[in-house]
């Protein structure tokens, strides 16, 4: 695990703890690597408090689109 998950809260470590039970046929680093990815994209965000929601959604729809290309026979890692 990175060390991005290391906040001082644990918020991101916990999103990818419950993105991981919510996702259980995909491997546990892609979702830890999902929640990395959004994090890091939404670091320089100037209003902090909605973060935790946005990273959520945004990780969700990554791992929904990752499930989906999966299921259609793309190769993993596509």
């Amino acid at each position: 695990m990175t060390q991005r998950f290391h906040d001082e809260d644990g918020t991101l470590q916990h999103l990818a703890d419950r993105l991981a039970a919510a996702y259980p046929d995909v491997d546990a680093r892609i979702v830890e690597a999902t929640v990395d990815e959004v994090s890091r994209e939404l670091r320089g965000a100037k209003l902090k408090t909605f973060l935790p929601i946005l990273a959520e959604r945004k990780a969700r729809l990554t791992l929904d689109r990752y499930r989906a290309a999966r299921s259609e026979g793309e190769p993993e890692g596509a």
